[in-house]
């Protein structure tokens, strides 16, 4: 069974646990990239969570804002390096008078907004001329990926359809709000390979660490962890992938 939201606040704490300390993140070299090309003074981050990407982005300008409806996320927000300018509110009614930022972005949060529309209009509302939109996170309508979560637990895949907006369509909503030199680039691949039990050391495979998980009951979460037990019974040697793209959708308000 799959919950049709997660709670956040539920989570916040042990968020963090998918940013390993020692791991290069190229979609972070990508909004970081594009900070620099827009010229970002001011950048607002829609579903900011933690805030380790607007810590990131403090090398570009000290002019952050994060916007995250959890107020267990803001909270760790506030133990970022960079001083986090922090607003509780939803991404399809975004708390700004328009002309505010040059830079709004979303890093794996898009799927949580509902009205994927409605945010990519509240994004062209408050960006400046000149601004820039970036969407970032996997598509799974692509049919490009391998990943042994959607083999493994129940519902998964399907809700991920639900949730997630494909690329085509995200650029299709920002054609008709107004975007120019719209473009879809890949930014990530991500491509790790757990040989056999390795797999069980596979931090996102923690029930708290993705909202694929998260969202499920606990009896569901426990089947497909017996499923790939069972595998690795059968076969210590199985392998277990996860090999995706991350692609960035980026909209240039005119």
């Amino acid at each position: 069974m799959t919950q049709s939201q997660l709670n956040y606040d539920t989570i916040s704490a042990e968020y963090n646990q998918r940013y390993p300390s020692t791991f290069h993140w190229e979609r972070g070299d990508a909004l970081l990239e594009l900070a620099r090309q827009v010229d970002a003074a001011n950048v607002l981050e829609a579903g900011c969570g933690t805030g380790y990407w607007l810590n990131l982005l403090s090398q570009v300008t000290p002019q952050l804002y994060g916007l995250d409806f959890s107020a267990g996320m803001a909270a760790q927000a506030k133990n970022q390096p960079a001083p986090l300018k922090l607003i509780r509110g939803t991404a399809t009614q975004l708390p700004f008078r328009p002309s505010s930022f040059d830079l709004l972005y979303c890093v794996d949060a898009v799927h949580h907004f509902g009205n994927h529309e409605a945010f990519v209009e509240e994004a062209f509302r408050v960006l400046k001329p000149g601004g820039a939109l970036a969407i970032i996170g996997h598509d799974p309508h692509s049919g490009d990926f391998d990943w042994y979560f959607y083999d493994y637990f129940e519902t998964v895949y399907e809700t991920d359809l639900h949730r997630y907006p494909s690329g085509s369509s995200l650029k299709e909503m920002m054609n008709r709000a107004g975007f120019q030199n719209i473009d879809q680039r890949n930014v990530e691949h991500v491509s790790s390979i757990h040989d056999g039990e390795q797999v069980l050391r596979d931090p996102f495979l923690k029930q708290n660490a993705t909202s694929q998980l998260a969202l499920l009951d606990r009896e569901t979460y426990e089947a497909g962890i017996e499923k790939i037990m069972a595998d690795l019974r059968e076969d210590g040697r199985k392998v277990f992938k996860s090999d995706f793209w991350v692609r960035m959708v980026v909209g240039i308000k005119p």
